[in-house]
């Protein structure tokens, strides 16, 4: 089985020249500590998809996204808007992430 690098690094760096703080990165998502969006790494590693939290504001997810893709163009991250997602808590004190297509 091939596992892609995936470049978290490039993407913390990004993510902080841009004024967000990264709060949690597991697996293929990473967390920013407003919750208005989360960054999901796709298969290859190649391309980050963009989901923005149900409960962000429409103006705010707009200001992020024409700050977010362009940054990451110029760097060489190919980073996708995909969808929204929801986060609620479980009785196991475990998190369920919901992603939905736009």
């Amino acid at each position: 089985m091939e596992t892609s690098l995936r470049p978290l690094g490039t993407v913390l760096q990004l993510l902080e020249d841009l004024g967000h703080e990264v709060t949690y990165a597991y697996d293929d998502l990473v967390f920013v500590s407003n919750n208005d969006f989360l960054l999901q790494f796709d298969d290859t590693g190649l391309a980050l998809n963009l989901f923005f939290n149900q409960s962000c504001p429409k103006k705010n997810a707009d200001n992020i996204e024409h700050s977010i893709i362009p940054a990451g163009d110029k760097i060489g991250l190919s980073i996708i808007k995909k969808g929204h997602y929801s986060v609620t808590g479980q009785s196991n004190e475990n998190l369920r992430i919901e992603f939905f297509d736009n």
